[in-house]
C-alpha cells in the first residue's frame, strides 16, 4: 500500500561548522535531505551561506539560538543572556532555569533573534520557516517571540517538536532518559503560541537525535503515519567533524551515510513518501 506521507526531511546546525555544512549538502545531494535550517551566530555562517547560494532547491530556515553560542549583540545589550565567558548558556535547561528566576531579559531575547533574522536575510537568502538550537524556540517568553518574528518578517511556518511516543522507544530501555526530554519538550511544545501557527503534522527525530543511523532511521521510517506531513530532523556531517563541545556526542558521519544509503531510499520509494520542505507547508 503507498503512503500518503508528506516527508520534510530537516538538517539542523547549518553553520555551525564547515563539516557539518558539508555534510548537510552531500545529504540533499545525494541523499534525502529537503532542508536546513542556518546558524547565524555559527562560526561557518558565511561558508554556509555560500553553499546555501549554490544549492538553491536546498530549503532554508533560522535556526535560532540562544545556547552555546556568543550573540550578536554587543556585549551590554546581552548581558543577561550570556555568561562571564560571554557565550550563551551550554544547555537549554540551563536557559529555562536563568529564564524561570527571571535572570533573562525579554527584551534582549527579542533584540537577539531579531538581529538573528535580520542577519539571515540580508543575505539575500529566502527563508522558509524557524526553529531553535536546542528546541529553545518553544520556551515560554521566547515562542511568544518566535511568532513575532514569524509575523514581522513574513516567515511562514515553524517547527512544532513535539514528537509522539511509539512502540519503539518503549522497547529501548536504555534511552529512558531520552524519552523522559521528549515527552516534556512536547508538553511545552503544546504550552506555546507556536501550535497554533503554520507546521509539520507530526515531527520526528528527537528520540534518536545525534544516533540517526541506518538501521535507527529505518526505524523512525517505518513507524510513520500513513498521511500527512511529518518533520524529520537529522544532524548529519562530514568523516572530519569533531565533537562542537565535550557534551556532543553526536554520530555526524553515521547520519550522512544513513540519509544518503540506497536502502533507504528504496524505502522512503517503497512506501510512496513524497519528499518535500517547509516551503510546501
Amino acid at each position: 500500500m503507498r503512503s500518503g506521507v508528506r516527508l520534510i526531511v530537516h538538517a539542523d546546525d547549518f553553520g555551525i561548522a564547515e563539516a557539518v555544512n558539508r555534510g548537510i549538502v552531500e545529504a540533499h545531494e545525494h541523499g534525502i535531505v529537503t532542508s536546513t535550517s542556518i546558524m547565524a551566530t555559527g562560526a561557518a555562517f558565511a561558508h554556509a551561506v555560500a553553499l546555501a547560494k549554490s544549492h538553491p532547491m536546498l530549503d532554508l530556515g533560522v535556526h535560532l539560538t540562544l545556547t552555546e553560542e556568543r550573540p550578536l549583540l554587543a556585549d551590554t545589550a546581552a548581558a543577561s543572556l550570556v555568561g562571564a565567558d560571554g557565550r550563551f548558556p551550554p544547555h537549554v535547561a540551563q536557559f529555562a532555569g536563568l529564564q524561570l528566576r527571571g535572570k533573562i531579559s525579554s527584551a534582549a531575547v527579542r533584540a537577539e533573534l531579531d538581529a538573528q533574522v535580520r542577519k539571515v536575510l540580508d543575505t539575500g537568502l529566502a527563508v522558509s520557516h524557524l526553529d531553535g538550537h536546542q528546541h529553545v524556540h518553544v520556551l515560554p517568553r521566547v515562542a511568544a517571540i518566535v511568532a513575532e518574528l514569524a509575523a514581522r518578517y513574513g516567515i511562514s511556518a515553524v517547527r512544532y517538536p513535539a514528537e509522539r511516543v511509539r512502540a519503539y522507544m518503549l522497547r529501548r530501555l536504555g534511552r529512558a532518559r531520552r524519552l523522559a526530554e521528549q515527552l516534556a519538550l512536547g508538553c511545552v511544545a503544546a504550552l506555546s503560541p507556536l501550535r497554533a501557527l503554520r507546521r509539520s503534522d507530526e515531527f520526528v527525530g528527537f528520540f534518536f537525535g545525534g544516533r540517526l543511523n541506518e538501521a535507527n532511521l529505518a526505524t523512525v521510517l517505518a513507524g510513520l503515519p500513513k498521511t500527512g506531513t511529518v518533520e524529520l530532523m537529522c544532524h548529519p556531517g562530514a568523516d572530519d567533524m569533531r565533537p562542537v563541545n565535550d557534551d556532543w556526542q553526536y554520530a555526524w558521519a553515521a547520519e550522512r551515510a544513513a540519509l544518503v544509503s540506497p536502502s533507504i531510499r528504496e524505502l522512503v520509494a517503497a512506501r510512496g513518501m513524497q519528499l518535500i520542505s517547509y516551503r510546501d507547508v
